[in-house]
Formats: structure tokens, sequence, C-alpha cells
């Protein structure tokens, strides 16, 4: 059996075995670089899947997202695409994946993970795989 869980419009589930089979991929890609990650439900804060999963970050980067996309539009810029990337003291890499009604946070050592693979497989296989978890 599938473990589903509501979207927030009520529209449509998100199978939450899909999230946590792409977090488990997503470990298999970037290894002992992946230091954490959620995907969380964008207007609840509702985490649904992760690794070494971090609560106060997905209140904080939802907060950010929103204000980011707010000041966006307020400024008559483009909207966020697909990903923004944060660079952090110590070496480390935060990549907020925008997958619409859910967002994923990733927080990366950028000296054990290579981060072309997390720009060019690790984040479009994120995109994909998510993508299928919505269901109608």
């Amino acid at each position: 059996m599938r473990a589903r869980a509501p979207r927030s419009d009520g529209s449509t589930m998100i199978d939450t075995k899909v999230l946590e089979a792409a977090v488990h991929d997503l470990r298999n890609i970037l290894r002992d670089g992946l230091l954490a990650s959620d995907i969380w439900e964008r207007t609840a804060g509702l985490s649904l899947a992760g690794f070494n999963q971090q609560p106060v970050a997905v209140a904080l980067f939802t907060r950010i997202t929103e204000e980011l996309d707010s000041s966006l539009r307020d400024s008559n810029f483009p909207p966020l695409g697909r990903y923004y990337m944060l660079d952090m003291a110590g070496n480390h890499t935060v990549v907020v994946v925008n997958h619409g009604k859910l967002l994923q946070g990733m927080l990366v050592d950028n000296k054990r993970a290579n981060l072309g693979i997390l720009i060019s497989v690790a984040i479009p296989r994120m995109i994909e795989t998510i993508a299928q978890a919505y269901e109608p």
C-alpha cells in the first residue's frame, strides 16, 4: 500500500514513498557529501521525507523562499526558477529546489560532494523524480 499525504489545496495527493525513494537516490548520488535533506509541503511547512531532517531549517527556508518570491515579484524581476543556492561558511552549500507545492532543501559539504554532479545530476533527478509523486 502506498502512503499518501494530502496537498494543501486538496486537489491531489503526494506519494510519500516516491519522496522517500528520491531522498535515498540523492544520498546515493552525493554519498557522504550530503549532510541533510528535507522535502516539505510549502504552505504548511510539513516535512514529508528526509535525511538528517532539520525542522528549523525547513521553517527558515520556507520563509526565505516566500520573501524572495515576493521581493522578486515586487521588483519586477523574473520569478524563481527550479532552484537557488547559497554558499555557506565552512565549505557548505545549501540548495533549495522548487517543486511547486513542495520545496526540497539540501545541505552539502563542498569538500565531499562534487558540485558539478549536484547541479548536473542530483538536482535534475530530484526534479524529475519528485514530479512523479504528485497523483491526481
